[in-house]
C-alpha cells in the first residue's frame, strides 16, 4: 500500500468517524440524516479505496452498493418518513447533548484503548481500520439507546451497521461478499418495518416516542 492510499484510507475512516460523533451532537433529525449519509459516502470511498489498493474487485461491487443504498435510498426514505409524520426534533432524550458528545469522545478512547493494541497483530495491512470501525459501532450504540423517538433508534442501528461494515471490508478484503449483500437486504427490510412500525405508533400514540410503548404494559 502507497503512503498516499494509506493517508486517503485514513482520511476516509477519520471522516466517517467524525460523522458518528456528530450524530450525538445533533437535535435536528433532519440534520442526523444528511450526517448518516454523508458517513455512508466516506464509508464507500474507503471500501473503493481498499479494492484499488489491495486489487479486490468484489469490494468495487460493495461500494457502490453502500452509495445506492446509504447514500441515496435510506436517507430519502427516512426523509420521506419524516416528513409524513411531522418529526423535526429531539426532545426528553435520556442523554443530553453535552452527556452524548462526552460519551461518543469515551467510547472512541475505549476502542482505542482495547481494540488498537491488538491491530498491529492482524494478518491484513488494513487492520488499522479495526479501532475506527470499533468506535463507530459503540458510538451507533449509544445513539440507539439514548434517544426516545423510534426514528432516531433505526438510524443508531445504520450507523452501528456501517462500523460492522468498515470492519468487514478491513479485516476480509471482500470476503463474505454474499454475507454484505444480504446484510444490504435486511437493511431494507429494516426500513420498511421502521415506516410501519412509526405509522403504527403515530396512529395509536400521536407520537413516535419508543416510551409510548410502555403504555401497553400490564
Amino acid at each position: 500500500m502507497t503512503d498516499l492510499g494509506t493517508l486517503a484510507l485514513d482520511l476516509a475512516a477519520a471522516v466517517a468517524l467524525v460523522a458518528a460523533w456528530l450524530c450525538l451532537v445533533h437535535t435536528r433529525i433532519a440534520a442526523l440524516v444528511s450526517t448518516y449519509a454523508v458517513q455512508s459516502a466516506a464509508i464507500a470511498v474507503a471500501a473503493g479505496l481498499v479494492a484499488y489498493l489491495y486489487q479486490a474487485p468484489d469490494i468495487y461491487v460493495l461500494a457502490g452498493m453502500v452509495v445506492a443504498l446509504n447514500v441515496v435510498v435510506l436517507p430519502w426514505y427516512l426523509t420521506t418518513v419524516l416528513r409524513s409524520l411531522g418529526v423535526t426534533r429531539m426532545v426528553n432524550m435520556y442523554a443530553s447533548v453535552r452527556t452524548s458528545a462526552l460519551a461518543g469522545l469515551g467510547l472512541l478512547l475505549l476502542a482505542a484503548a482495547v481494540v488498537g493494541p491488538v491491530a498491529p497483530y492482524a494478518a491484513v495491512a488494513s487492520a488499522g481500520l479495526l479501532p475506527i470501525s470499533t468506535a463507530i459501532l459503540l458510538i451507533g450504540f449509544f445513539l440507539l439507546i439514548s434517544r426516545r423517538k423510534a426514528i432516531v433508534q433505526v438510524i443508531g442501528l445504520l450507523v452501528m451497521n456501517n462500523g460492522i461494515f468498515l470492519a468487514g471490508i478491513a479485516l476480509t478484503y471482500g470476503t463474505g461478499f454474499v454475507v454484505e449483500l444480504g446484510l444490504a437486504a435486511n437493511l431494507l427490510v429494516l426500513a420498511i418495518v421502521a415506516r410501519i412500525f412509526l405509522n403504527r405508533m403515530k396512529d395509536t400514540f400521536d407520537t413516535v416516542d419508543a416510551d409510548a410503548l410502555r403504555s401497553l404494559e400490564g
